[in-house]
């Protein structure tokens, strides 16, 4: 099994949707767990209104999520963490230096976006209006395909090397 672990600030917006949009592109692989979690976080909020409703435009509910903040046994259980910025990897990797090998940018899975660029950033939509929020959700579902295949074939070889 793999567990993939999204990581935003507050875990009620950018997160929750990544969740959502991974856990619908998994749903049915057993093989595969999603969850959520944040760096600066009140626990067990919901996710944003707009999230939700830009969630629900896809058909996909997240209603159910609730914040939680990132966690040691959260980072150890995780085969992959995924951070919206470079700012929230470089916070995971500060806190857990150990997970450095399984530590990410989200949009690092974007073909043709610069490494260096503020285009690898999630930016935040908290607070603005709903045309921020499918913007924010865009730009993470562009992410997904090619995050889903990472997600397969890193399973695939270690079962190959338990072989």
């Amino acid at each position: 099994m793999k567990e993939v672990l999204f990581v935003c600030t507050g875990n009620i917006c950018r997160s929750p949707m990544a969740e959502g949009l991974f856990r619908e592109l998994v749903a049915g692989d057993c093989a595969i767990e999603v969850s959520s979690a944040g760096i600066s976080v009140y626990e067990g909020q919901e996710p944003s209104d707009h999230s939700v409703e830009v969630m629900r435009d896809q058909d996909i509910d997240i209603t159910a999520q609730r914040s939680q903040m990132l966690a040691p046994e959260i980072v150890e259980r995780a085969d992959i963490i995924l951070g919206m910025t470079r700012g929230h990897r470089d916070a995971i990797l500060s806190y857990y230096p150990a997970s450095n090998e399984k530590v990410f940018v989200l949009r690092e899975f974007v073909k043709g976006v610069d490494m260096d660029s503020r285009e690898l950033d999630v930016p935040d939509p908290i607070g603005m209006d709903k045309g921020e929020y499918e913007r924010t959700r865009n730009l993470i579902a562009e992410a997904m395909p090619a995050l889903l295949d990472f997600v397969k074939n890193t399973a695939k070889q270690g079962e190959d090397s338990q072989q």
